[in-house]
């Protein structure tokens, strides 16, 4: 009798477990809703996007300074999920590189892009190394080049414009990777820390950047968001990745001046959290955690 009552609770356990599995299973099912999905995750004083096309094609741009970034994608992809499509490493500033090193560890990535400059330091070193332990495609960022999520989701890279690959920098700013998300009519311009030297250069070469969404360049600094390049954008909504009370006190006064100057609603991650944009391909709505 007692060994009856321990396998009825054993059948029971296994089956509360294939409901949970179910749930997920659907859940994630779910998602494939004809919708895109993008994530600016709240990884504190750094950049990260998490994007999802309909199809469930997924890309992370960007990591954040440490391993937050594993914590908020667990939020995210489901538990049994352990591929990512791509990751984009706009360039290599730890701030932004640190995280990726986790997520190579904990997921399968099919493709890396990055600038492949070369920079000296103890973080750009350990993701090199990363890199070469990763069994990866390495594809060099470069403007033109354009990464098809399936869906009619694009990646398009609008700059670097010209091969730094193999160069050795001081200033990754000036070569950082910034792409053009575009799903039917809807567009999201991602921007990593690009300044005012690189907004005006793609300007003057008569680059495309208009867009629904804009990520501020910079984390909201003072030398990225120019007035000509926020009316070029003319973007409806803008989010910056930023951390509560850092030592930059980013974003500038100045940036949230011209934000609002020009009519852009704006969202951050130190007072909202991560920032979530669900589209169709026509219209979008936002959501935050």
């Amino acid at each position: 009798m007692k060994q009856s009552k321990q396998l009825n609770l054993i059948h029971i356990i296994i089956l509360i477990v294939l409901g949970v599995l179910a749930l997920n299973t659907s859940r994630a099912a779910g998602e494939k809703d004809g919708l895109l999905k993008v994530y600016f995750l709240d990884v504190g004083q750094g950049d990260s996007i998490f994007i999802e096309a309909p199809n469930g094609n997924q890309v992370l741009v960007d990591g954040g300074p440490d391993d937050k970034v594993l914590s908020e994608l667990g939020k995210i992809v489901p538990f049994y999920d352990h591929d990512i499509d791509a990751v984009v490493a706009t360039h290599p500033h730890a701030d932004h590189i640190a995280g990726l090193v986790g997520v190579l560890e904990h997921y399968q990535v099919g493709k890396i892009i990055e600038a492949k400059e070369e920079y000296d330091s103890a973080t750009y070193r350990a993701w090199e190394k990363a890199i070469q332990e990763e069994n990866a495609e390495i594809i060099e960022a470069l403007g033109g080049k354009v990464l098809d999520l399936g869906n009619g989701v694009t990646v398009t890279l609008l700059y670097p414009l010209a091969s730094v690959a193999g160069t050795t920098t001081n200033r990754p700013h000036d070569d950082a990777v910034v792409a053009m998300l575009k799903y039917s009519d809807f567009k999201v311009l991602l921007t990593g820390d690009m300044e005012v030297k690189t907004e005006e250069e793609l300007l003057i070469r008569g680059v495309d950047v208009d867009a629904d969404i804009l990520k501020v360049g910079h984390h909201g600094s003072k030398t990225s968001s120019g007035g000509k390049f926020l009316s070029a954008v003319s973007p409806q909504l803008a989010v910056i990745q930023v951390g509560a009370r850092n030592r930059y006190r980013h974003p500038s006064p100045e940036t949230i001046s011209r934000l609002t100057a020009n009519g852009i609603r704006y969202y951050r991650n130190d007072t909202d959290g991560t920032v979530e944009i669900l589209s169709d391909g026509q219209n979008y709505q936002v959501k935050k955690y």
